[in-house]
Formats: structure tokens, sequence, C-alpha cells
């Protein structure tokens, strides 16, 4: 099948910093399969993004042959039959091994052209226990929750004003994830001012693998005292042993994000953490996505949705499957300065998932912009 790409930049509204670094702007490729079909049938165009996990080595530039690649493949009979697109997932980790965001791209593009195919939003499509069978999952096993209903929204690694400021201007909002991991005193500094500013929000905190055991353990009688009630992958990836003894020994319920890959990770991580982060980029999509998050149901994991700085196309996926998570952290629309996908960058600081109505995605194909073409769409 044939496939459009643009490359566009995501310009933040303030730096964004964790543990390992802070950028002010972040690369994108935005992606449009384009299956043959009859110009006044339905609209069969699928929307797909690779925002590239940095920390894995991706880049943007570089999914752009490994996106046209793997569309070529593709044959467009897979659109009438779940089950063959969530298998054609196997194949892209053939094309793409090494690029998650890449395959992530063409992966969700496949599953907004059939929902458009069938004139149903996405969500809505997966929320249906039978199709998640003919995909090859157990729908009653996936859908054995209540959903997730709102996002968290994240206060960066910043100087200690300046994350103060932000966490008072979002007091209003019930969740916040703080980010930390620069170094133990300033970490302590900087969750009370967090919890200081806004004090009727409920608080997680992620050092994306910035702590140390020792640092962790020295600083969780603090977030207790806090009531921080989650704790995201304190502790560098690659040692979930040394994990899961601080879970052990934890009040605060820890979740795995950059230990937590694809399915076989989250097998490997049950009993030893609360629960995992589900990201769609890291991941490889919606297909591994949905095998992730069974295999969170059968090993009795919870399961937090999240999302690296993407636009609202990758925002509208992991929205989508929101009604098989339990918790949500999907606020790239409110970090993000000049989206150029509808709705565009959201300016008013709001709990409601990033969620646009309308079939497949919700965000309109013919939005993709023309390469040199990115200007902003902005929603208040």
């Amino acid at each position: 099948m044939d496939l459009r790409t643009a490359l566009v930049t995501l310009r933040l509204r303030h730096p964004f910093g964790l543990s390992r670094g802070t950028v002010s702007e972040l690369p994108s490729l935005l992606v449009r399969l384009e299956p043959p079909g009859s110009p006044d049938g339905p609209e069969r165009r699928g929307l797909g993004e690779a925002a590239p996990v940095r920390y894995l080595g991706q880049s943007a530039p570089a999914a752009a042959p490994l996106v046209v690649a793997i569309a070529a493949e593709l044959e467009p009979a897979i659109l009438s039959d779940p089950r063959a697109i969530t298998a054609a997932s196997g194949r892209m980790r053939e094309l793409a091994p090494a690029h998650s965001a890449a395959r992530c791209a063409v992966d969700t593009a496949l599953w907004d052209s059939a929902a458009r195919a069938r004139d149903l939003p996405l969500a809505d499509w997966l929320a249906d226990p039978d199709v998640l069978d003919r995909a090859g999952l157990d729908g009653h096993v996936l859908l054995a929750t209540s959903g997730a209903t709102v996002t968290s929204y994240t206060i960066a690694l910043d100087e200690l004003p300046a994350m103060a400021a932000r966490a008072a201007a979002a007091a209003h909002l019930p969740v916040l994830k703080i980010k930390l991991g620069r170094a133990r005193e300033f970490d302590r500094a900087a969750v009370r001012a967090v919890a200081a500013a806004a004090p009727r929000a409920r608080l997680r905190v992620d050092a994306n693998g910035g702590w140390t055991p020792e640092d962790a353990r020295a600083l969780l009688p603090l977030l207790v005292d806090l009531g921080v009630e989650q704790l995201e992958q304190p502790l560098p990836a690659g040692r979930p042993d040394l994990l899961a003894a601080l879970a052990r020994d934890s009040p605060i319920p820890i979740y795995a994000d950059e230990d937590a890959q694809g399915p076989d990770d989250v097998i490997a991580l049950a009993g030893a953490v609360a629960g995992v982060n589900i990201k769609l980029m890291k991941c490889g999509g919606i297909s591994p996505a949905l095998a992730m998050i069974a295999a969170a149901r059968r090993e009795g994991l919870r399961v937090l949705l999240g999302c690296m700085i993407e636009s609202r196309v990758g925002l509208a996926a992991a929205s989508a499957l929101s009604r098989l998570a339990d918790e949500a952290d999907l606020d790239a629309h409110m970090l993000t300065l000049d989206d150029p996908m509808p709705p565009g960058s959201q300016d008013r600081l709001a709990p409601e998932l990033p969620r646009p109505r309308g079939p497949g995605l919700g965000v309109p194909p013919g939005a993709l912009p023309a390469e040199g073409d990115h200007g902003p769409a902005r929603v208040a």
C-alpha cells in the first residue's frame, strides 16, 4: 500500500526535563496509509505516528524509509481482518527490529483505516469483545476494568521555582506526575514544592530510572508523608531484580516503564511490580499494546497508558485503548505549543482524555501537513 509521510517538529510550551536531560522541541514523523478504494466510498486513509524513543537510539528521520518499506509489503485485504492486522506486527518487527516507533506508525494507520472503513470510532471498535477475540485476544480479559477516564499532567524536571509555578497553574487538576531523578536533595525539595503548590492534587512520581536503590529508600518516607500514590521506574532499566526488591519494601505501588517494552517483559515483571506503563511508541503500536494489556491482566498487573512527546495522532491512538486501561498519562497535547494535527495543542489544562470524536482516530486524514507546511492547529 502507498504511504505518505511528513516530518514535523513539536515545540514544547516549557522545557521538558527528566533524569536523562532536557529538551525544548522534538521531531516526529506523521504517516498516512492510502489503500485503494472508491472516491465515493467511505474514508479509508489511516493516520499513524512515529515519535521516536530516544533512549532506544531512535530518530524520526530514520523512521521514514522504514515505514515506507513496511507499507510496501501490506496488502489491502489486511484491513478486513483484525487478526491479520495483529499478525502483521511480526513482519514489521523483522523489517524494523530496532525502531518500535516506525512499527507503531504503520500499525496505528492500519487500525485507523480499518475503523474508518466501518465508520466507527476506533475506541468503540476496540471495546467490542468480538473484535478483540477475532484479533486473537481474549476480549473479556482485556475489558476486565472500568477504564481510564482522566489523564495525569506532568510537572517536568526544572528549577524549583519553575516546577512550583507550573504545579500552582495545574493545581485544579486531579492528578499530577512529578518528574524527578536529578539528585537526592534536589528531588526532596522538588516534591515538597509541588505538593505545597497543589495541595489537593493526587501526586505520582516518575524518576525515569534516575535513582539508585539507596536514593529510592531514602526518599520513600517523604513520598509516603506527602501522599504520593504511585512511583514509576525509580531504578535504571535492566535490573528487574533490584526493582522487585525495592517494590517488596515499598509502601507505594511501583510501576515499570523503561523495563516494560513488550509482552514478554510484562510476563517477566509479574509479581515484581504493581503495574506497567504501556506506550505505543515503545512497544510498536496498538497490536503489541493489546498483547501487553492482555498479559498484564493475566498476571494481575495494573495498566497505565503513557505517551511520548507526540501529536494528536499518537495521543488519539493511545486514548482509543483507554477503556482497556486502569490509568492514563496522555498529556502531550498540553505540553506542546504548536501541534500541526487537529485539534492541535491545548492551552487549557484539563483532565479529559485527548480522544477526538469521529471515525477511526477522529483526526482528519486530510490534515497531514505537506512537507514544508507544518502550520500549527490550536485549541483553547
